[in-house]
């Protein structure tokens, strides 16, 4: 089976390291695997796919309304996924899910198309984006996947649009607790005290994200604990805003902003307390893995990341208050009972929920 997976551009993000982490699984499975870069940029995480023996194609979409060179677009897309004999296009960009369904199905190709966040419509645009989904899912037999129980029930409740849902993976050969030793040795690699109060954020630099909110917290926390560390793990556009707030409010010595990670275990294992301040998420890959990694966490209440507690207490919910994170950040840190218990609970949850074999092995029944 011939498979070719449509993203944007390929970054260290959810999808494409999911996708990287389940390759020899769809290769065991009989699966030739390719990626396809549809951006103006490639992406840096293009080498992992390739290493991971994903065939990597680059063709950037026209942008804009340029209707001719879309339309170009779409025949030579549609050749070559008959020119290339691919059995099933995997679309996971959003923004041209109705284009490549319409291709795929004018080759006679299988379709499927991945939800991984809450997609909201103005209500101008809300008429275009159900007759969307009704056209690509009725006439182009594109088959609907959600991550997460938020994104299915945000599909059948604002667009009446079934989905399959199926959970997010995480690599379990990467991210596992710590052994004897390791999270001195990680700290000493990266420089950090050992009695130090460390958290850390995963995750590129924006508005959705919100790690302006981690950085109000820092000065409330160094009153307790002067010798914190922030590990910021991610770039994007809002960086360059975080540097400057850290700098403003005076605890720019107390974030370390290390960009994108290969190696994200290594900081992981080296922290005390994981944090999300999203404002909302269809599923979070990097939750999981700091979960799996026996990292207690504390999140934002918002769609995506309330899902991690439907099965109990895997996390301290709290409201969007960077007070509020400050003072359950010393509260987690003073009671190490709840803060093993909390991660204890969440390791057995992501690896009942988040296994990669069994939710992989529902993606490969979608293809079929």
């Amino acid at each position: 089976m011939k498979v070719v997976q449509i993203l944007h551009e390929l970054k260290f993000s959810g999808a494409e390291i999911m996708y990287v982490d389940a390759s020899s699984y769809f290769q065991h499975k009989g699966c030739e695997l390719t990626v396809m870069a549809t951006a103006p940029d490639q992406g840096e995480y293009s080498r992992h796919f390739e290493q991971a023996g994903y065939k990597v194609v680059h063709r950037p979409y026209p942008g804009g309304w340029n209707i001719i060179a879309r339309i170009r677009y779409w025949i030579w897309f549609t050749e070559f996924l008959t020119r290339e004999n691919y059995d099933v296009v995997h679309i996971h960009s959003h923004a041209i899910m109705w284009e490549m369904a319409l291709c795929a199905w004018l080759a006679g190709k299988r379709s499927v198309y991945t939800f991984h966040s809450i997609f909201v419509s103005h209500f101008y645009s809300y008429p275009y984006h159900v007759l969307q989904r009704w056209s690509a899912k009725k006439i182009f037999r594109c088959r609907f996947q959600s991550i997460s129980h938020s994104v299915y029930e945000h599909e059948l409740k604002h667009y009446r649009n079934k989905t399959k849902k199926v959970y997010n993976w995480y690599g379990e050969n990467r991210f596992f607790p710590a052994s004897n030793g390791e999270k001195i040795k990680y700290r000493e690699e990266l420089g950090i005290p050992a009695d130090a109060l460390v958290i850390i954020s995963i995750g590129g630099c924006s508005s959705i994200k919100r790690h302006e909110e981690i950085i109000k917290a820092l000065p409330l926390i160094t009153k307790h604990y002067p010798n914190l560390q922030y590990l910021h793990l991610g770039k994007g556009e809002a960086e360059k805003g975080e540097r400057e707030l850290a700098v403003e409010l005076g605890v720019d010595k107390c974030v370390r902003f290390f960009g994108n990670q290969t190696d994200i275990r290594r900081y992981l294992v080296a922290s005390d307390i994981y944090l999300m301040t999203s404002k909302h998420e269809g599923i979070s890959i990097t939750t999981i893995e700091a979960m799996a990694c026996g990292i207690p966490a504390i999140l934002y209440n918002v769609t995506g990341l309330r899902d991690f507690n439907q099965t109990g207490e895997n996390s301290l919910l709290i409201p969007e208050d960077h007070t509020i994170l400050a003072e359950k950040i010393i509260y987690l840190h003073t009671h190490p009972e709840i803060s093993t218990r909390l991660s204890a609970r969440a390791k057995e949850m992501v690896n009942e929920t988040y296994h990669l074999k069994k939710n992989a092995e529902e993606i490969y029944q979608l293809y079929s």
